[in-house]
Parts: C-alpha cells; structure tokens; sequence
C-alpha cells in the first residue's frame, strides 16, 4: 500500500475549481454548437442518393462526439460535486490521495494513476 499523502492545499483546490468551470464552459458550448449542426442536418431536406449518405454520415460522428463531450461534461460535473462534498482529489478505487500531477493534468480524474493502469488494462 502506498503511503498516505497531505491533502491538496486550498490555494491548488481553487485553481483546480477554476479549470473545472472553465472545462465545463468550454464543453457547454461545443455540445450546443454540435446540437444546433445536428438539428440543421435533421432538418434538410433529402437529395440525392450520395447527398444523404454523406449527411449520415457527418450525422453519425457529430452524434459520437456529442456523446463523448456529454460524458467528460458528467464527469466535470462530478468532480465539482466531489470538491463541494471534500472528497475531491482522492482515489474513488484505492482511497489514497491523487498525486497533485495528475490532478492538474487531469482535474477531473477519479482515480490515481496505479489504480487508472490498472483499470485500463483489464479485458
């Protein structure tokens, strides 16, 4: 077992905060972009046999993107909810303090990176 670290100091918590929010806004914004692109797709009316294949297709990724962005948009949200409970900055898997490195890399990291390794290298 690793040893236990000092918690993240508040002066690094509120800058760890700021990201978070800048993050989600940024996030907030391209999720609304990419919904407003889909809604114009949806919304026109079909040509040609190629026409609408492209369509789909330009279809298909923006709705993959949106996904992906939703979901660092949960998990944004969540690591705010963490800093407002205290819990943030600490390893939902192992309970040992996320190294301030990959915080920063990362703010909206759950786990440590022995325990993230790990998770990702199962079948």
């Amino acid at each position: 077992m690793r040893e236990r670290r000092e918690p993240v100091n508040p002066a690094v918590l509120e800058d760890l905060r700021r990201r978070l929010q800048e993050a989600r806004g940024r996030l907030l914004a391209v999720v609304t972009r990419t919904e407003e692109e889909l809604a114009t797709l949806e919304a026109h009316q079909p040509g040609g046999p190629m026409e609408d294949v492209d369509r789909e297709s330009v279809t298909g990724v923006l709705s993959r993107l949106d996904g992906r962005e939703r979901h660092e948009l949960d998990e944004i949200y969540a690591a705010q909810a963490r800093l407002e409970t205290g819990t943030f900055g600490v390893c939902e898997r192992c309970g040992q303090p996320i190294e301030l490195a990959r915080l920063r890399a990362i703010p909206a990291t759950r786990h440590c990176l022995a325990c993230q390794s790990r998770l990702e290298a199962r079948p």
